[in-house]
């Protein structure tokens, strides 16, 4: 196994050096912390999914992507956490080799799922601060969803066809990309998985943040340097007020998702990084320690344990949502970290805009 061939069953795995297992205590530790996470996970966004698929008015095109991408760690969760646990404390892979197959093709399914459908919602947002062009319609969300999953899939499956293998390594405790110790097609389909599925949609959603922030920097300059005009002559650059409602409107959101993408760069460098040297470095005779694979792992599904958390902290209709579904003594203190966001409500804007043109006449 550790040379890179697969083996008819577990029983024929090399045993496990004593110099990298788990301590009892460690093993411990990482198993509670691994329960909680999955609860969180699993419970958290199944009710983002719950609350997007009952209230129609959360069915707006940004909300469809966050349930998708909700959708995709509560899989996550559900399909890969526990198998991972298990493998956690029996330091081995005991499922065989199929389902070992089946769960890496299922993890890596997931995880390029989410991250795709984090690329879409992040261009939405450069398009609609930098661009200023609100495109996307729900219609057109669930189109991107489709082709995120099919193109998702199409990245995952070629270690079935020959390009590549999914296998179990001692010191892991995850199924996963062999290392690409028998052949050059472990290494290129390595290579190709991981710049595909990380390295290009952070580079691509680096750009679009960056892009935003930088236009955020420019309107806010702007917004400071044309106060109102004396003598009460108010011209379409000098409208107190609305250029202020509106701009706060369209990058409300955008908080909540550079928080989700800081998430995905901490959560996903990691894992990736590891996964990049294996490969590169080829570490034929060398075994990863089950700690740093476990402590890797961890930080990699912390991704999707904390997404619910941050809705609920940063979106008001969803903690609004939330509190109308849970019973009154399950509500969460009003003093939690957070504000609540004034919603614009259209007849103020008019009212407004309706003064200063009387004023102006």
């Amino acid at each position: 196994m550790v040379n890179g061939t697969a083996p008819s069953n577990t029983s024929n795995l090399t045993p496990l050096p004593t110099d990298i297992s788990l301590p009892t205590a460690c093993v411990v530790i990482f198993g509670l912390i691994f329960i909680l996470m999955f609860l969180v996970s699993a419970m958290g966004n199944s009710l983002v999914c719950y609350i997007v698929y009952q209230k129609p008015a959360m069915r707006s095109a940004i909300n469809i992507l966050l349930a998708t991408l909700a959708m995709a760690d509560v899989l996550t969760a559900i399909v890969c956490m526990p198998f991972t646990i298990i493998t956690l404390i029996a330091q081995d892979w005991i499922f065989g080799e199929v389902f070992c197959q089946v769960n890496a093709i299922m993890f890596n399914l997931l995880v390029t799922e989410g991250t795709f459908v984090l690329l879409t919602i992040s261009v939405d947002r450069f398009m609609i601060i930098v661009r200023r062009k609100d495109t996307l319609t729900p219609r057109k969300a669930k189109v991107y969803i489709s082709v995120s999953w099919l193109l998702s899939i199409a990245i995952v499956l070629p270690p079935l066809f020959g390009w590549g293998s999914y296998g179990f390594e001692q010191g892991q405790i995850h199924c996963s990309l062999k290392w690409p110790s028998q052949g050059e097609l472990d290494l290129s389909y390595g290579l190709f998985f991981y710049v595909s599925t990380f390295c290009i949609p952070l580079i691509l959603m680096g750009y679009c943040f960056v892009s935003i922030l930088r236009t955020v920097r420019r309107n806010s300059t702007r917004i400071q340097n044309h106060p109102p005009v004396p003598g009460g002559v108010i011209t379409k650059m000098h409208r107190p007020g609305k250029m202020n409602i509106d701009y706060s409107f369209k990058t409300r959101a955008f908080t909540t998702i550079l928080i989700l993408f800081i998430l995905f760069v901490v959560c996903g460098v990691p894992y990736t990084a590891i996964r990049f040297k294996l490969l590169l470095k080829r570490f034929e005779n060398s075994l990863l320690s089950y700690v740093g694979d476990a402590v890797i792992i961890l930080i990699a599904y912390l991704n999707s344990t904390l997404k619910p958390i941050i809705y609920y902290v940063r979106i008001s209709k969803f903690r609004e949502a939330c509190m109308d579904i849970m019973p009154s003594w399950c509500h969460v203190p009003h003093c939690l970290p957070g504000r609540t966001m004034r919603r614009i409500r259209p007849h103020v804007v008019y009212e407004v805009d309706k003064k200063f043109v009387t004023s102006a006449l």
